[in-house]
């Protein structure tokens, strides 16, 4: 039971995902307008794909330097 509490806790990132996407809905039904008219989609597309990059190479460094268990 130490461990658990010693241990540092992430944010779980779905949560995150579904609260920033509730937050647009809500921003989108007060002001009349929906995100899809301000942002042009190949844009936004661009930027998830640069994100992911960033993500996947900062895991596939971090995993590197995991000990093996061989």
């Amino acid at each position: 039971m130490a461990d658990n509490e010693t241990r540092k806790r992430r944010p779980d990132v779905i949560t995150l995902v579904v609260g920033i996407l509730a937050l647009l809905v809500a921003a989108a039904g007060i002001t009349g307008t929906g995100p899809w008219e301000v942002v042009d989609i190949r844009w936004l597309l661009a930027g998830t794909a640069v994100v992911a990059g960033i993500v996947f190479l900062a895991a596939s460094l971090r995993n590197s330097r995991a000990p093996s268990d061989d």
